[in-house]
């Protein structure tokens, strides 16, 4: 080969791409600083977990076998990157490899790592013919036939099959032509020949044609295998094959406990944010860089599709699109937030890059983040946009306005007055917390709007704490001085009511010096225990199905295996894929019913949403069909006579769905406690 070319051509080539990437990663430092670098050793165990091991992809039982797949060429490309240096390096030296510590021929690696590229790359070359092949007949709909799907993968097959075709020639050139080009001689090992078996099943294919051809093959395979490789390189850089570069470095950076990064409470103290326009994201520049990276990660491969709720029931949200969209938007404007470290003005991120529509569409159920490979975090944007809608727009759906006007004036979404709190606990003789101390409790009751005001989940209400009661629990509740958690209010984007809410029932709580929190809501539970630490709110919170496990564990309820219905569970979304617990409500259920659960087609880690959650329990779905009604459609699969709920936004959707689909006289809904209740008292 040609020393003075090669060098040529990769002065050229990663010139070119170190003056892109420079750019890209250069607009990324211009947005908004975020701490991902805390906790080393688990990130890495992360980034071999989900990156590496291709957990997300391999894992989940839907698409399994495309995601085998995608598996396979991803591990293949890691391992054919080594044969890129050696490859490259024979462009300078002949024979590059012999020279190499350990890879040489006379060490037993050498011919290993021989075998196992050459086994690699006609590996990887089936899985592109199956790729293809289900672009363009099976079609699924979550991928797009376009050329750039296509190209990617055609050169991804031509870097594979060019290098094959490079090895087969030279082998036949050195054993019968006597060129001298053999890397390896004969050693104790035996001969290249013997460990490289489809390279020379393709050198038996060209043998026939004669040296020219083969020598021609030989210049061909290496160049054209250079020329593919270093285009690639430069073009994926603006198409979604950038996420091959930024993949692994977004699952690295990804959040470690909870599921998603919290964002900082916003300074409303601060009135040059306000003049400006920082609360909340307007711009690229407010995304975070980790924001970005996630934006160049996405890969398009639309598994976001197939789980999204308002997707499936014909909204205008995707996940996909909306990266999309994001995505080309900054693209577009990379360049100048490099330069200037920020965008052009009159480029609004809701209104001309995103519809409104599409962001008050999303329930916030984290079904997208759960499935996504390379661990985008959807949620956060999304609640980081409406957050700038409401502050500083105040651009949010018409029926919030009177939510918030509850919200403002009596604590509860419903504006019902907040001196009626605690009526729904009548005769029940609760302890209020302003009667006693915390050291006589051993926990705070944290019953929420729902369980004080909506009349069916006063039921629920009633029931957890006649189970608590039976249980001998040293419990109390704050009564009127319980207020909304705030939840409703910061997935709407009314950060200045969340804080309000939250900082006041911080306040009582640390007043009572409060630690130990048991709620049958999941959407208070998260609140309480994730985002309450911003304010100063330290707690151990507890779901009331956790709790009364423990309380049956410990043998203080008598359950029996007596209950006539038969249930399948429905899993709420903020205790599922929020908070990660799946087990405690089916170990109660199993404990109470005389046969098994019954699972819906989607439950546990790809469980549906009920439609409630992002605020949506108190906004109007006019478009498409009814996500309550699309899940209810699959409690009545089961052929249950009960869904068993663990979440009053559940209870109320999936009733309303089940009035909706006409099965009232055939099926009902129950609380996880009005359950177990059931089976206590008739044991």
């Amino acid at each position: 080969m040609n020393p003075w070319l090669m060098t040529l051509v990769m002065l050229v080539a990663w010139g070119a791409f170190a003056l892109q990437i420079t750019i890209k990663l250069g607009a990324l430092t211009k947005m908004a600083p975020e701490n991902r670098l805390n906790e080393i050793g688990r990130r890495i165990g992360r980034l071999f977990k989900i990156g590496f091991g291709q957990q997300k992809l391999i894992g989940r039982s839907r698409e399994r076998g495309s995601g085998i797949m995608h598996a396979f060429i991803f591990w293949g490309a890691l391992l054919v990157g080594v044969r890129e240096f050696t490859l490259m390096g024979e462009g300078f030296v002949n024979g590059f490899q012999e020279y190499l510590p350990l890879l040489g021929s006379d060490y037993l690696l050498g011919y290993v790592y021989i075998m196992v590229y050459n086994i690699t790359e006609v590996v990887v070359l089936a899985m592109i013919l199956v790729a293809l092949f289900r672009r363009i007949v099976p079609k699924p709909d979550r991928l797009e036939l376009n050329w750039e799907g296509i190209y990617v993968l055609l050169f991804i097959g031509s870097i594979m099959f060019t290098d094959l075709l490079f090895d087969a020639a030279r082998l036949n050139l050195v054993e019968y032509y006597g060129h001298h080009l053999h890397f390896f001689k004969s050693s104790a090992y035996g001969s290249e020949w013997e460990w490289a078996p489809f390279s020379v099943l393709l050198a038996y294919v060209l043998i026939g044609l004669g040296e020219g051809a083969n020598a021609f093959f030989y210049y061909f395979g290496f160049w054209g295998h250079v020329a593919s490789m270093f285009i690639f390189v430069n073009l994926l850089i603006h198409t979604k094959q950038f996420h091959e570069m930024t993949a692994l470095p977004n699952v690295f950076f990804g959040s470690l406990d909870y599921p998603h990064s919290i964002a900082p409470l916003a300074d409303l103290e601060d009135e040059s944010a306000w003049d400006e326009g920082r609360i909340g994201i307007s711009k690229l520049e407010h995304l975070t860089w980790k924001q970005g990276l996630d934006l160049f990660s996405c890969t398009e491969c639309g598994r976001c599709h197939d789980v999204c709720p308002t997707f499936i029931t014909d909204k205008p949200l995707t996940l996909k699109r909306f990266n999309q969209s994001l995505l080309y938007h900054l693209r577009n404007e990379e360049a100048t937030l490099f330069r200037t470290g920020s965008t052009a003005e009159d480029k609004t991120l809701v209104g001309e890059i995103i519809r409104p529509e599409t962001l008050w569409a999303c329930t916030t159920c984290r079904a997208c983040e759960e499935v996504c490979p390379v661990s985008i975090e959807h949620v956060p944007r999304i609640l980081g946009l409406r957050q700038n809608q409401t502050m500083m727009e105040e651009a949010y759906p018409p029926e919030m306005a009177a939510t918030f006007k509850g919200l403002e004036r009596n604590f509860n979404p419903w504006g019902v007055g907040f001196d009626q709190r605690a009526d729904w606990a009548e005769g029940l003789n609760i302890t209020l917390m302003s009667d006693t101390k915390a050291e006589e409790i051993d926990v705070l009751m944290w019953v929420g709007c729902a369980g004080s005001y909506d009349s069916r989940n006063q039921k629920i209400a009633r029931a957890t704490a006649t189970l608590y009661q039976k249980a001998g629990v040293k419990f109390a509740m704050l009564g009127t001085e319980e207020k909304c958690t705030g939840d409703l209010a910061r997935r709407s984007g009314n950060e200045m009511l969340f804080q309000i809410l939250a900082g006041e029932n911080v306040e009582t709580l640390n007043k009572y010096n409060i630690k130990k929190i048991v709620t049958a809501c999941p959407h208070c539970l998260n609140t309480i225990k994730n985002e309450y630490p911003q304010l100063g709110g330290e707690y151990e919170v507890l779901h009331h199905s956790q709790f009364i496990e423990k309380l049956v564990e410990e043998g203080r309820l008598p359950i029996g295996s007596n209950l006539k219905d038969t249930i399948t569970f429905h899993d709420p979304c903020y205790l599922g894929r929020y908070n990660q617990e799946y087990e405690a409500p089916r170990n109660l259920l199993n404990k109470s019913g005389n046969e098994p659960v019954r699972e819906m087609k989607r439950h546990g880690t790809e469980s549906f949403c009920c439609g409630g959650g992002g605020a949506r329990m108190w906004m109007e779905e006019t478009i498409g069909s009814r996500i309550n009604e699309t899940r209810t459609e699959e409690a009545v699969s089961t052929g249950a006579s009960t869904v068993a709920t663990g979440c009053p936004f559940c209870m109320t959707m999936i009733s309303d769905g089940i009035a909706a689909k006409g099965r009232r006289e055939s099926m009902q809904v129950k609380d996880l406690a009005e359950l177990v209740l059931e089976a206590v008292e008739g044991n």
